[in-house]
């Protein structure tokens, strides 16, 4: 990495960290959503030094389903204080930039992976998750390092290191279950490994975070903990509650549609504090932008099998979002970040074919330069003013 890309991606974290600081600041803990059961969860442990059990009662601790490892990692930094475990955050979603970066880089050379890095971290959403109490920020972590290991050269280190990965997965968010199937068509597709090796990484996996399934199995009577769940959260708001308003069907997608693509670049409190509308307007009149030009490139030779892999893990994550609101209505932008990484590498190839050759270079900074200015109207929107 020469000098120039090195102290632009220096400046993207630099960026991303004062915007995360600022975001702290003018949101009070509590705030962003579901912050204040995620930092229950780290408070009982510190309390209690136990694993919490899921009551469907307590509504305080409506997070305790959750695998621990989030957790556990902000206990050292709740003895501070409750607001500090934010800064555990932030050091992830950095990290999580970095990933972005090297994973892009891998493939697709340094100015695509500048422009998905910055197209991260200045998404307001995705500050907003960097400087809040939240497992959401190292599921995302998880994904990018899982994706990076499918895509880098075959080794038995790159393997094992897989394996954990998987596993520490399993420890951090049921969404993270999406990256088994993931690994199945890379080690077959991309890496062209055999099913014998795609169980022993399975195997490494669940040594390290079978025992949670295994403990979800004996408390709850579901691996997943996922029937507790759906009972707990049975009288919040579903399809149904919707069609009874007048959305049925297609109008209750749209709804869907419409308020998840608002969520993911930037919607604050408990996703009811919107941006002035011209500004969604203006992000999907961008995103259609993009897209178009992301067609055009399938005019181009084949896109690859990495690129299939990132297309892939997009649809399982879409899938999943999908499924869980066919029984509730959470259309939040941010259970997309999975695919983060993927998305970005889809953002900057649009983009980069839209440009005409002779500021082709630029694509990086114009895939960056919509996401920074959306930052105006979303930190405008966060102060309140």
């Amino acid at each position: 990495m020469n000098l120039p890309t090195k102290t632009i991606l220096i400046a993207i974290l630099c960026l991303h960290f004062a915007l995360a600081g600022v975001y702290w600041h003018l949101a009070p803990y509590g705030s962003p959503p579901d912050e204040g059961p995620h930092g229950y969860y780290v408070e009982t442990l510190l309390a209690t030094h136990r694993l919490p059990v899921f009551d469907a009662s307590d509504r305080a601790n409506y997070e305790a389903h959750q695998p621990p490892l989030y957790y556990v990692l902000g206990m050292p930094f709740h003895l501070v204080n409750r607001d500090a475990v934010r800064f555990l955050s932030m050091i992830l979603g950095a990290l999580s930039i970095l990933v972005i970066y090297r994973a892009v880089n891998t493939h697709f050379g340094e100015q695509t992976a500048l422009g998905a890095a910055g197209f991260v971290a200045l998404l307001p959403t995705h500050v907003m998750l960097s400087s809040m109490v939240s497992n959401d920020i190292l599921a995302e972590l998880i994904f990018g390092l899982a994706l990076l290991l499918m895509i880098s050269r075959p080794s038995v280190r790159n393997s094992i290191a897989l394996g954990i990965i998987l596993g520490l997965g399993l420890l951090t968010k049921t969404t993270c279950i999406l990256l088994f199937p993931a690994a199945i068509l890379a080690f077959i597709f991309v890496q062209r490994r055999s099913l014998k090796h795609v169980a022993g990484i399975f195997g490494i996996s669940l040594v390290i975070g079978g025992w949670w399934l295994v403990r979800n199995q004996m408390l709850y009577g579901d691996f997943l903990a996922m029937n507790q769940f759906m009972h707990a959260f049975q009288h919040t708001a579903t399809p149904e509650y919707w069609r009874q308003h007048g959305y049925w069907g297609p109008m209750y997608w749209l709804l869907v549609g419409l308020w998840t693509f608002a969520s993911f670049w930037g919607v604050f409190g408990h996703m009811n504090n919107f941006m002035p509308f011209w500004v969604y307007v203006g992000l999907a009149a961008a995103t259609l932008a993009v897209k178009v030009g992301w067609f055009r490139n399938l005019r181009k030779p084949p896109v690859g099998r990495v690129l299939a892999l990132y297309g892939f893990v997009m649809v399982l994550v879409v899938l999943a979002f999908i499924k869980f609101n066919l029984s509730f209505f959470q259309a939040q932008g941010r259970y997309l970040y999975p695919a983060i990484l993927p998305m970005s590498v889809f953002w900057v190839l649009g983009v980069g074919s839209l440009l005409p050759k002779r500021i082709h270079s630029w694509t990086p900074y114009v895939a960056m330069a919509i996401p920074l200015a959306a930052q105006i109207p979303a930190l405008i929107t966060l102060g309140g003013f």
